[in-house]
């Protein structure tokens, strides 16, 4: 029998954990809610209204720091990053290969179904007064994000 004290988690070990309880916490909730035949985009519009003000700090930034943000969320769910670019006013964020298969399988969601949960960047968006949407090319998500008179 070992003792806690002589067990330690790396700090790699602690975040590839923690992403996996992301993900799953973040499509069991649409998992759920498709099969009991609710509104999956209802759930992440109310997602996104909820921790618009979360982002208030970035009110005014420029819209490519704002992209890197939401970059950075989806990174943080285990996807990757394939591009960011941008500037003041403008910026688009390629992210491709999340959630993993396995994840869809056994929760018995679609790519499709997955990926709706980048629309909760809508509502963050429209409280930062940026124009943002999101589309699928291929295999990756292409989110774009544009400042309100640009």
């Amino acid at each position: 029998m070992s003792n806690t004290a002589d067990v330690e988690f790396s700090p790699e070990e602690v975040s590839s954990q923690a992403q996996g309880n992301a993900t799953a916490l973040a499509l069991t909730a649409l998992a759920y809610l498709k099969e009991r035949g609710l509104d999956l985009d209802e759930y992440v519009a109310f997602h996104g209204r909820r921790f618009a003000p979360a982002w208030e700090e970035l009110r005014g930034r420029p819209v490519v720091e704002v992209a890197r943000l939401a970059a950075l969320n989806a990174v943080s769910l285990g996807a990757t990053l394939r591009s960011l670019s941008g500037d003041d006013r403008s910026a688009e964020v390629l992210v491709a290969g999340w959630p993993d298969e396995e994840f869809l399988d056994l929760l018995r969601l679609s790519r499709e179904d997955a990926q709706r949960q980048h629309g909760a960047f809508g509502p963050i968006m429209e409280h930062l007064g940026i124009r943002y949407g999101w589309r699928r090319e291929g295999d990756a998500v292409k989110l774009t994000f544009e400042r309100d008179g640009a």
